[in-house]
């Protein structure tokens, strides 16, 4: 008896091996999507702890202000002492004049960048979106965004306290569903 075998696959044989690969490639694109999504994340956090942290320096800059305009260490930094947030200046904002407004819900800082001056005004409730303007590629507030300024996720707020020779300031960030907090304590510590 002349038995000879066909050499090839049975149809069993090919959905078996259609089935594994699908699993494999399904299984990959799983996990590259997870990865997609958690990168996207961790960039959005690493964004928000620069926005938290440029708060704090603008903080800073105006105790260090202060020093060289030989004023008291704290000034404007105890006038706001409840919530306030920190953003860049609309330029409409260009007179020293009245810095401060009523900050008896909390205030924002907005620091234009052709002068040196922070501007404080009342926190909203609920706080404003950080656009990014077209033309700096800046994060600050914009009352009336024009084609090409686009809106962040981003909402910041900060909070604070005088504590003797000591302010001790908190940034919360806030962003889609996130959100994280900065602290850090500045001292009078040139007295």
């Amino acid at each position: 008896m002349n038995t000879e075998h066909k050499k090839g696959f049975t149809l069993i044989e090919m959905v078996v091996s259609i089935f594994i690969i699908v699993i494999a490639v399904v299984g990959i694109l799983q996990v590259t999507s997870k990865y997609v999504q958690k990168t996207k994340l961790e960039k959005e956090a690493y964004v928000a702890a620069l926005l938290g942290q440029e708060a704090i320096e603008i903080v800073k800059n105006i105790r260090d202000t202060n020093w060289l305009e030989s004023e008291v260490w704290d000034n404007e930094l105890t006038s706001c002492s409840t919530t306030c947030t920190i953003a860049q200046l609309n330029e409409t904002y260009n007179s020293p004049e009245s810095r401060l407004t009523n900050c008896s819900g909390g205030c924002e800082i907005d620091v234009t960048f052709n002068a040196s001056t922070p501007f404080f005004t009342p926190w909203a409730s609920g706080g404003r979106y950080l656009y990014i303007e077209n033309t700096s590629n800046r994060y600050k507030y914009i009352a009336s965004p024009v084609s090409g300024d686009t809106k962040s996720p981003y909402k910041r707020r900060i909070i604070m306290t005088v504590d003797g020779d000591k302010v001790n300031i908190i940034v919360d960030l806030f962003w889609r569903t996130y959100s994280s907090a900065i602290k850090q304590d500045i001292y009078d510590w040139k007295q």
